[in-house]
């Protein structure tokens, strides 16, 4: 009998202490690495960071910007840009980014944006939505070890530096009569 006794006070005890695991009562917002926010209009920001490399101390010249935006109102928003304290720059993934009504942008470990210029390991960043007013965050920078090893660096269609189009020279006579094709231009996308 003593066994059984034993066992469901170790799940009572576990379970109450698991109640509010997860959850930041205090500040109404899931507990986790990133910086949180609400924004009028129905916007949150939750879980926003910079992911740095694996040394804390060099980092990387990109760091991709992950978090995830939910608008819980009933029209579209729009993130229109998001800027940084001391220089740095933000390339959002999608510019605007559009945040449909009723649905999160950001899920599934995609970055939404990359910024560039990146100092210490907490930056001032400033959220500016069309319809809501900016918000500003002290964002961490996370070092890409643990959980955040396997996070992409940029998301899917980030600007990259595209190499120059050149238009293909005109065919080429040989003695036969026949064109053959000059070299071809190729795009990186």
């Amino acid at each position: 009998m003593r066994p059984i006794a034993a066992a469901v006070v170790v799940v009572a005890l576990s379970a109450s202490g698991c109640m509010n695991a997860g959850f930041d009562e205090a500040n109404r917002v899931p507990q986790n690495d990133g910086a949180n926010a609400n924004v009028e209009g129905g916007l949150s920001l939750r879980n926003v960071f910079l992911l740095g490399g694996t040394d804390s101390a060099s980092p990387p010249p990109q760091q991709a910007l992950f978090g995830v935006i939910v608008n819980d109102g009933q029209q579209a928003h729009q993130l229109e840009r998001v800027t940084m304290d001391g220089g740095g720059t933000v390339q959002l993934a999608g510019q605007p980014l559009t945040l449909p009504p009723d649905q999160a942008v950001g899920t599934g470990n995609k970055p939404i944006g990359t910024a560039t210029g990146v100092r210490g390991s907490t930056v001032p960043m400033t959220f500016t939505f069309r319809d809501a007013k900016p918000v500003r965050l002290m964002v961490p920078v996370m070092t890409r070890t643990g959980h955040f090893s396997n996070l992409p660096s940029a998301p899917a269609g980030s600007p990259t530096p595209a190499a120059p189009v050149t238009s293909p020279p005109p065919p080429q006579v040989t003695n036969q009569g026949t064109a053959s094709p000059g070299p071809t231009a190729t795009t990186t996308g």
